[in-house]
């Protein structure tokens, strides 16, 4: 497949996502935009493994954490989770939580520098709180 045949697949998939109720913070997709044109040559695998996180979060609904290296974020007010996309080149978290309808919420992405055991999240507590309640 190459990156144009992966870029439709992914859009179809996305749009599918949505009808189901996925929401994505604008901020969300402008840094996941970011973290592609970053990664280049990583695309086809980045994407399928977002459609692997975005296929647990469906499933799983909030056990989404138990799947693949995947962790709720500890010490805010709200449950939100980190998802991980890690491939040789790339190490992505996408923070996430879901509303009161248990419709997922995707709200930050970042790149996670190499080697951290447990990621350090306080920086990230206001603007998730910010941009959950801007959804």
């Amino acid at each position: 497949m190459n990156k144009k045949e992966a870029l439709r697949v992914l859009a179809k998939n996305l749009e599918e996502y949505l009808q189901q109720g996925f929401r994505f913070h604008p901020l969300f997709m402008k840094e996941f935009k970011e973290l592609l044109h970053n990664a280049s040559g990583n695309e086809k695998e980045i994407f399928s493994l977002l459609i692997k996180q975005l296929n647990f979060v469906k499933i799983l609904k909030n056990q989404v954490y138990t799947a693949d290296g995947n962790e709720i974020i500890k010490y805010l007010e709200k449950e939100y989770y980190s998802l991980h996309l890690s491939g040789k080149n790339f190490n992505l978290r996408l923070l996430m939580t879901f509303d009161d309808k248990n419709s997922p919420i995707f709200l930050a992405a970042f790149f996670e520098r190499e080697g951290k055991r447990v990621s350090d999240y306080t920086q990230w507590k206001n603007v998730l709180a910010n941009r959950y309640s801007e959804m």
